[in-house]
């Protein structure tokens, strides 16, 4: 028989040249470069089978092993045929990141079933002829059941087509018609060859679309970690990306590697880097080869892995995530070392842990900013403190564009004592604006220990603006009635050049340090360095009062802080309120007022913003109260205004 078989040593060609190609460009540990290799794979065997066959068919040989050739080389060319069409399917749900575990009853009838029955066709064929068989001249006829074969190959094909409509926002223009281009130039080629059996064109038409889609394929070098040979943080994030847009349960465990840098300077950049590969390479591995999940790995940062597990049993993934923790911290050898490191590993479950991929990153920022407050090698991210760091950063991020912005604003809120009710001491607070210029007050929601560049600089502004308003207030008079209280942070007094900034600011504002209280907390006291011990010494040498604030809020250590040259503690307002609720406590509230009274410290109440409240202050015997109850912060012009207006007025 004659066969114009032209075209099928055209899509040889194609194949191969495709082929050769691949072998020169970088192996992809990619879902979606599997995919394509399985359908490219499929298609050269078909390819090459039909090849085969028609070449038996065009030179027939009466030989006991001909039939049996030519029936094996057709059976492949039918089960590699339908594999395309599998492979397809899959090509498909790896551009959209779905991932089909065949061990679950559901999904090995919807992607393996039909791949499956077309199998057992291929084997029922060699003993009794339902789709195909060969005459006495050797030449390929049809059977009955082939038709059952057509049926199978467009269900895939419609399957993958009903993905790419489904998901039709989910996919790149040209990602869309490449792939819809692949369905046309099969059915041309399958339509042509139904009705001209002589004319072998179908593999032709499926070789020039796999091209198209070899083409379309990113390149390697924009996903791929070079070094390590695993995908990078943008393939992550394009995978992460659709997989929050098809709302499909998913996780992902994040491993820290963070004595890098010291294992570097040990043992030299070379070796340090080996040592990671070889971490790479078992986190590639133990998904699979421990609890059978399909995983990935990815580079998400210098030092920082995220493996996603292609399995919606969480359970499994918890046990994979316990099995690397255990495993991150044995030694790892390494041209014959034996290498400790030191890490952490979490769990981010999505919809659990996240809703987009903005707050998954945001999330990982926080989580990793300081490794060191962890314990554990596992890091709880159900329990974790998320909201409140956020809250923190963000009001880091209003505090510094005010600053850059100049739109903080510094106000003065009076402070009251017990004798003349109100005097001419003030404590100078900050106030910023939202991004909608409303303001927003900023008290207790700054921590006492870890402060930012934008607090500290907050620190200094607030000093300097406090510094020119008593300048002003007080006109020159080195002795002035005014003062005022500015609080400092833990990381503003531990600078080196603290004390010399503080003169410069006093020296250009002309003002006087006896004008000023530095309020610091109880925790900033307790905690502080040598450095900035050394520098509330300092301060209190140029008479520049120290106030201890919240008292009674945190981790406190009485001998220190009368150690230092002190004039003022202020009771925090979870004492008092304990006072209030127990008559027991009431007494312990004293017995500190009293104590402090001793020892020649004066006592003030913070935060009073209730009758109640200050009624408890005056009982305990606090000397000074302060809140918005007993007035709110004002600019420094109203200030003065209300300090003459209640003196004028009585």
């Amino acid at each position: 028989m004659l066969y114009n078989y032209y075209f099928d040593i055209c899509a040889m060609c194609i194949l191969a040249t495709i082929a050769i190609t691949s072998l020169f460009r970088r192996k992809v540990p990619a879902y979606r470069q599997r995919a394509y290799s399985m359908l490219l794979m499929a298609i050269i065997i078909a390819t090459v089978a039909q090849r085969v066959e028609t070449l038996l068919q065009m030179n027939p040989i009466d030989a006991v092993w001909y039939p049996v050739a030519e029936k094996i080389a057709g059976s492949i060319y039918f089960i590699a045929h339908l594999g395309s069409a599998v492979g397809y399917l899959f090509y498909v749900m790896a551009i959209l990141d779905i991932y089909a575990d065949l061990r679950k009853f559901k999904n090995f009838m919807s992607v393996a079933f039909g791949y499956c029955i077309g199998i057992v066709l291929v084997v029922v064929n060699w003993f009794y002829p339902v789709l195909f068989h060969y005459d006495e001249k050797g030449i390929y006829n049809r059977d009955s059941l082939i038709i059952i074969y057509y049926l199978l190959a467009g269900y895939y094909i419609g399957y993958g087509l009903l993905l790419i409509f489904r998901y039709n926002t989910l996919m790149k223009l040209k990602t869309k018609i490449v792939v819809a281009s692949y369905v046309l130039f099969a059915f041309v080629g399958l339509v042509l060859q139904f009705f001209l059996p002589n004319f072998l064109v179908e593999n032709f038409c499926v070789s020039l679309s796999a091209t198209l889609v070899f083409i379309t394929l990113q390149n390697p070098s924009e996903m791929v970690d070079e070094y390590l040979n695993i995908l990078n943080k943008k393939a992550f994030l394009e995978g992460l990306d659709l997989n929050i847009k098809r709302k499909s349960t998913h996780s992902t465990i994040f491993v820290t590697i963070e004595n890098i840098r010291a294992l570097t300077s040990e043992i030299g950049y070379t070796q340090s880097q080996k040592v990671l590969k070889i971490i790479a390479r078992y986190l590639k591995r133990v998904g699979f080869r421990e609890f059978r999940l399909q995983t990935y790995v990815y580079r998400y940062s210098e030092y920082l892995f995220a493996i996603t597990v292609h399995s919606a049993d969480e359970q499994k993934a918890r046990l994979l995530l316990d099995r690397i923790a255990k495993r991150i911290h044995e030694p790892w050898e390494s041209s014959g070392m034996q290498i400790r490191i030191e890490g952490h590993v979490f769990l981010m479950r999505y919809p659990q842990n996240y809703s987009t991929s903005p707050e998954l990153m945001t999330k990982i920022d926080i989580l990793t900013d300081d490794l060191s407050r962890y314990k554990d090698v596992i890091i709880d991210t159900d329990n974790f403190e998320y909201n409140e760091i956020k809250k923190a950063r963000d009001i880091d991020f209003t505090v510094r564009t005010n600053l850059d912005n100049k739109t903080a604003v510094v106000k003065f809120q009076p402070i009251l004592s017990k004798i003349y009710k109100i005097n001419y001491n003030v404590d100078a607070i900050c106030f910023f604006a939202d991004e909608n210029g409303e303001e927003i007050d900023v008290r207790g929601k700054i921590p006492d220990v870890k402060t930012t560049q934008a607090l500290m600089d907050t620190d200094e502004y607030v000093f300097r603006k406090a510094c020119r308003a008593l300048s002003f207030w007080n006109d020159g008079d080195k002795n002035g009635k005014y003062r005022a209280v500015v609080g400092l942070s833990q990381g503003e007094i531990s600078k080196t050049d603290f004390i010399r900034r503080i003169k410069r600011i006093l020296r250009e504002e002309k003002a006087e340090a006896s004008w000023i209280s530095v309020k610091l907390s109880e925790t900033t006291v307790t905690t502080m360095n040598k450095v900035a011990e050394r520098n509330i010494r300092m301060l209190g040498e140029m008479n520049c009062s120290i106030i201890i604030d919240a008292f009674g809020s945190g981790y406190g250590d009485l001998n220190r802080i009368l150690s230092l040259p002190i004039m003022q503690v202020n009771v925090d307002k979870s004492v008092r309120k304990s006072a209030m609720e127990s008559e027991q406590m009431k007494i312990v509230a004293q017995g500190i007022v009293n104590l402090f009274h001793d020892v020649s410290i004066f006592v003030g109440a913070t935060n009073i913003d209730s009758e109640k409240d200050k009624k408890m202050a005056e009982e305990l015997g606090c000397d000074f109260l302060v809140g918005d109850y007993m007035g709110p912060p004002v600019p420094d012009s109203s200030f003065v205004r209300t300090i003459d207006a209640y003196f004028d007025e009585g």
